[in-house]
């Protein structure tokens, strides 16, 4: 069954703030696909009950029609949810910033930058495509 995934920057957008994610690279530091297996790190989200949804990311100048960057939506408010945050970025960078496993990077989207892409959100803007 074909599932519909949203955008990280749409979750913003829906959601009406920024959202924290990670997004799926391999060691080129190029974007990893959607089908991705994210078994591992989705087990270890559900051990430790931070809420996700697999999502596909964005690019400014690029948009994928099917496919696309991966990316894993953490369903943690910034403002409600900062020790569980802490929890993720703990697990997956090291003190100097660099990714603990490879294939995962933390990041934040904030809201103003997704909604400079809300144009996306309309129907008619697909139809170009």
């Amino acid at each position: 069954m074909a599932e519909a995934l949203e955008t990280i920057d749409g979750i913003a957008r829906r959601l009406g703030r920024d959202v924290y994610y990670l997004a799926l690279v391999d060691e080129a530091g190029g974007f990893r696909d959607i089908y991705t297996d994210v078994s591992e790190i989705t087990d270890w989200l559900d051990a430790r009950q931070i809420g996700w949804s697999l999502c596909a990311g964005f690019d400014e100048n690029t948009v994928w029609i099917e496919g696309g960057p991966g990316c894993i939506f953490l369903d943690i408010h910034p403002e409600l949810g900062p020790e569980a945050m802490e929890m993720v970025e703990a697990h997956f960078m090291n003190a100097e910033g660099e990714p603990t496993i490879p294939g995962y990077v933390s990041a934040m989207l904030r809201l103003m930058k997704a909604l400079s892409f809300a144009d996306r959100d309309d129907p008619d803007y697909w139809e170009n495509f």
